[in-house]
């Protein structure tokens, strides 16, 4: 019917007579009650969460799959429509690097001019006058 777990034993002494010989101390000894462990027992719902539980992680799978695989796919009939190419991530990277290049050039000229038109500021002196 189930797993019988035998009743535990503890036996306890008082630490002020542990020193005394052993037929003059006094010890208390304790018993747990036995235990019974039922396992779960099968019913007529079994079935029906084993269905649903497949069923869900199915649906998961399958929708995660299509949803994929219909967004590539109207990606690249866009790309088609539009004459547009297809850009790998490296690509886009180095996009992102030449652009970010291109502004501190901007930024560092800028500087320059300013620098050059003003010649008696130097640029460790306006750096001394904001701190």
């Amino acid at each position: 019917r189930g797993v019988d777990v035998v009743p535990s034993l503890a036996t306890f002494t008082p630490l002020e007579m542990a020193e005394m010989p052993p037929f003059d101390a006094v010890s208390t000894t304790l018993y747990s009650p036995p235990l019974l462990i039922l396992p779960p027992v099968p019913d007529m719902s079994m079935p029906f969460n084993v269905i649903s539980l497949s069923c869900t992680v199915w649906a998961f799978v399958l929708g995660s799959l299509l949803n994929m695989l219909v967004r590539r796919g109207s990606e690249s009939v866009k790309r088609e429509l539009t004459g547009e190419k297809e850009t790998r991530p490296i690509d886009k990277l180095k996009v992102k690097i030449r652009e970010k290049k291109n502004r501190l050039k901007e930024k560092l000229a800028k500087l320059r001019n300013k620098y050059s038109a003003n010649a008696s500021v130097s640029p460790q002196e306006d750096i001394q006058r904001l701190q």
